[in-house]
């Protein structure tokens, strides 16, 4: 039987290679680096992480549910204890047996009904069907400005690697998401001075509440609320109470409701806001030497702009115009399939506010349905063809702000329940 090739040796690699591991799928897995992480790889370019950084959402909601982060982790274990986990979920599994490490894949192209790969050191192969799983923080974006004025350092987040960088400079970190938010806030230990520029105002959410990481209270209210917007309110009610509505740190209020953007989860930011330690800014204007002008007239000396805003993915090995793209974003069914081809699978390529470990084990099982159905030529699989073509389904996307990032931002119940019914469709014989 032929193998299945997958692309990327990240958490979402290594999560789908484990569930064809256990369902008799053959396959090989091609890793760019050493070993397998990803984005906690911090050894590696593909690595994302720096002295610092721990796990944002807690390890109850992005823990693999039938293979639990060990007892001893705290509830938001550093970076180092997360690779170990991944690469035991790996081990565990025997994926290892299956991994071609320090190989890049540079190609992929059409070749009879499957696909060609070569790679960087001249391997060569054909497969019918293959999964990329290379992640979703490939290329930094820039913001639009006119850096050619500016003769001071500038960066983007992904290559910011801890405190030598920053050690008794005058930083200004631009981007109000969590990787903005943590590395500002890891700034402040470090840094002569430390500034944040952001667009709008955002919602803060502390790390714990009740004793309890905050995503596991919110999942405990339950459905003690008669409507959505009453828990909302609750919540929102609570976080202020626990001195994190930024609005009281002379933040802007945010221009939509607290459930419509992925959380900021910070327990920091806005102490160090309230003590003088971070200054916040609202958007730059110019620059022009060292000087950086913003949108409110104030100017500042900066030595070093750390960019925190966000990715493109990298799809160059790929053939020009194979995925058809909207917005900057691929127009994949379920985030997962190309509408157009029927033997190239894309997972890990959605963001939830509500974890890891439950969308990527349901992606793993949609995948190894997808197969079966595939190279068996299951009634369910053309019911599929027709449905991705045709349907729209609820992810709960609309409910998300109209920005770049939350084009693939999903609501996680809404989105399993989409890709539990898809993975139901392809059983049919």
């Amino acid at each position: 039987m032929s193998k299945v090739c997958i692309i990327g040796g990240g958490p979402s690699g290594i999560s789908i290679a484990r569930k064809f591991s256990t369902s008799g799928i053959e396959y090989d897995l091609y890793e760019a680096g050493a070993d397998f992480g990803g984005v906690w790889n911090a050894n590696e370019l593909c690595g994302r992480v720096y002295e610092s950084a721990h796990l944002i959402s807690s390890k109850k909601i992005t823990q693999l549910m039938d293979f639990p982060m060990p007892e001893n982790y705290p509830h938001y274990p550093k970076h180092e204890m997360v690779l170990d986990y991944w690469r035991a979920v790996a081990k565990s599994s025997g994926v290892y047996e299956h991994v071609q490490f320090n190989t890049t894949v540079t190609s992929v192209r059409k070749e009879q009904d499957g696909w060609r790969i070569n790679t960087e050191n001249g391997h060569s192969q054909y497969y019918d069907l293959i999964i990329v799983c290379n992640g979703l923080q490939r290329v930094g974006r820039f913001p639009k400005l006119n850096f050619s004025d500016y003769t001071g350092e500038i960066i983007h987040s992904l290559a910011y690697k801890g405190s030598h960088q920053i050690a008794g400079k005058r930083v200004l970190v631009m981007g109000g998401g969590n990787s903005g938010c943590d590395i500002t806030v890891d700034c402040v230990h470090h840094s002569s001075a430390v500034f944040h520029s952001t667009r709008r105002g955002y919602y803060y959410q502390p790390k714990f509440i009740n004793g309890m990481p905050t995503s596991d209270w919110m999942l405990s209210l339950g459905n003690k609320f008669e409507s959505k917007e009453e828990g909302m309110a609750y919540i929102e009610q609570v976080f202020k109470l626990a001195g994190f509505d930024g609005t009281d740190f002379g933040l802007p209020k945010p221009d939509y409701p607290i459930n419509e953007a992925h959380p900021i989860l910070n327990s920091q930011i806005l102490y160090y806001i309230g003590h003088g330690s971070i200054q916040p800014k609202p958007d730059i204007s110019k620059l022009e030497g060292k000087i950086v002008q913003f949108e409110d007239g104030t100017e500042e000396e900066i030595d070093l702009i750390i960019c925190a805003t966000g990715y493109d993915r990298d799809f160059s090995f790929l053939e020009k115009g194979l995925v058809d793209m909207k917005n900057g974003v691929p127009d994949f069914f379920l985030h997962m399939v190309p509408k157009n081809i029927d033997n190239l699978l894309f997972a890990g390529f959605i963001n939830s506010a509500t974890g890891f470990g439950s969308f990527i084990e349901s992606s793993a099982n949609f995948c190894a349905e997808y197969i079966q159905a595939f190279r068996s030529g299951r009634k369910g699989l053309q019911q599929f063809n027709e449905a991705k073509t045709e349907n729209i389904p609820e992810m709960g996307q609309r409910n998300f702000l109209d920005s770049y990032r939350h084009q693939w931002e999903v609501d996680l119940w809404k989105y399993l329940k989409e890709v539990n019914y898809y993975t139901d469709m392809l059983t049919n014989h």
